[in-house]
């Protein structure tokens, strides 16, 4: 299907990592490897006053200090459960001609390592997230995204709005892809951003229960526009696909 300008339409599901496609925060269940008090109160005020990646960056460390290996830490990642039917949601719109992409604050040994396990990895077109590897002595070394300080919805090293934005002109210029429908799913505060960025074929689907909802209702009320995008919330896969289908059917 083309548009009227020639470019290959398309529809888009932009998808959130931690407690949107797997159910909990990697990095909390990598941190809780060390047990309780493992993490020292020095380590806790890099949290305070460096930001996360720092912090985590310290935390991989301890971890390989006290003897972890990466099959421990692939085990606890491979271990976390999906949201419940977030698999067949994914594999679903795949089959009906969606691109789907990740943009996390996780990072991409975790995402991958998850992804492979679960069987998703050949359905995703691109993961955006903080790069990471085991180097030659098994330590994970983590690294920021970018660094930003235009957005302040966002963290330093990662603006979800900013890389939404970046991709949906690529495929624009670059591949002549035109996105005619876009949902954006995610739970947390630093899903705002690119969920405000939205436009009218846009659609803007927080997990129920989470932090996500009210923070973007919160935004859009200061606003000095209207906000274009359809606001809509689900609690698991099964319900998030469900409110696609229903939504591509009523348009």
């Amino acid at each position: 299907m083309f548009s009227s300008s020639g470019r290959i339409l398309k529809r888009l599901a932009v998808l959130d990592f931690d407690h949107t496609v797997c159910e909990h925060n990697t990095d909390i269940v990598v941190r809780d490897l060390l047990g309780p008090g493992g993490v020292p109160p020095d380590v806790q005020s890099i949290l305070r006053s460096c930001g996360w990646i720092p912090y985590m960056q310290r935390i991989f460390r301890l971890l390989h200090q006290n003897g972890f290996q990466p099959m421990d830490i692939g085990s606890a990642i491979r271990g976390i459960p999906e949201v419940p039917g977030m698999k067949v949601c994914i594999g679903n719109l795949v089959r009906h001609g969606f691109d789907v992409i990740i943009i996390s604050d996780s990072n991409s040994e975790f995402i991958r390592l998850w992804n492979d396990f679960n069987d998703i990895g050949p359905y995703i077109h691109t993961v955006f997230t903080n790069p990471a590897r085991f180097d030659s002595n098994g330590l994970l070394e983590l690294r920021p995204y970018h660094f930003q300080t235009e957005c302040s919805l966002s963290s330093k090293n990662l603006c979800k709005g900013k890389i939404l934005t970046e991709f949906l002109r690529r495929q624009h210029d670059e591949r002549q892809v035109e996105y005619e429908k876009v949902f954006y799913a995610g739970d947390g505060k630093n899903d705002v951003c690119p969920m405000l960025r939205l436009g009218s074929n846009g659609y803007a689907c927080a997990r129920r229960g989470y932090t996500c909802h009210d923070a973007l209702q919160n935004a859009i009320g200061k606003l000095e526009h209207p906000y274009m995008a359809k606001v809509l919330q689900w609690t698991d896969g099964h319900e998030l696909n469900d409110l696609i289908w229903t939504e591509l059917e009523e348009d």
